[in-house]
């Protein structure tokens, strides 16, 4: 609950408590009771001791609005803190109707214009055996299963769209500076040696003496 089903967490709530536009609304019985469980869990895997669950508890119990319910559980949740989304959860429900019939337009489609198609060609072929019927399993399967999807589909878009405006509206993260290049003054000169001498003074020959 207080990990990977962050999302599932927040719909428990009569209203989302994140959201600026219910932070000042009164608080319900039901809600507080949300908070209480994600106390309870933090506490059995023993991210909270006794003192902070008992401290918290009683924070909780004299939460009056919405906003007064998420500062216990901030450090408990992944997404607490996050940004909300400005787009209310009413025009993400009807995006993700039109979603939903638009997929279900395509499969449609791909269900009346394939076996059309297969029908006629049957039809003017003489008939026979019914081939087209081979056509008309999947994609009348195809059809069903979307018109019978549309909470899941509807639901999962939702999801999707919170997620994407979620990552929008995170803050930059600033770019780490670059390394400073290092001084090359004098480096491209080529060291010299300092046996470059002696050894050329040991290999020149004095001239004999006649």
């Amino acid at each position: 609950m207080t990990s990977g089903s962050d999302s599932n967490l927040w719909r428990r709530f009569e209203h989302d408590p994140r959201d600026p536009a219910y932070a000042g609304m009164r608080a319900s019985d039901r809600d507080r009771a949300v908070v209480h469980d994600v106390l309870a869990e933090a506490y059995a895997e023993g991210r909270l001791d006794r003192e902070e669950l008992d401290e918290r508890t009683a924070t909780i119990d004299r939460a009056k609005s919405y906003a007064d319910l998420v500062p216990p559980i901030r450090d408990l949740t992944v997404d607490a803190t996050r940004l909300f989304g400005r787009t209310p959860r009413a025009d993400l429900e009807r995006k993700a109707q039109a979603y939903y019939r638009e997929k279900l337009g395509e499969a449609f489609m791909g269900l009346f214009v394939p076996n059309l198609i297969c029908w006629v060609i049957w039809v003017a072929s003489g008939l026979g055996f019914p081939w087209p019927l081979f056509v008309l399993i999947p994609t009348g399967a195809n059809f069903a299963r979307v018109a019978a999807s549309k909470a899941s589909i509807v639901e999962q878009r939702i999801e999707r769209l919170e997620r994407r405006e979620a990552k929008e509206l995170e803050p930059e993260k600033p770019k780490p500076p670059k390394p400073a290049a290092p001084d090359s003054a004098g480096s491209d000169q080529p060291e010299t040696s300092d046996s470059a001498g002696p050894l050329l003074s040991e290999n020149r020959q004095e001239p004999e003496e006649t």
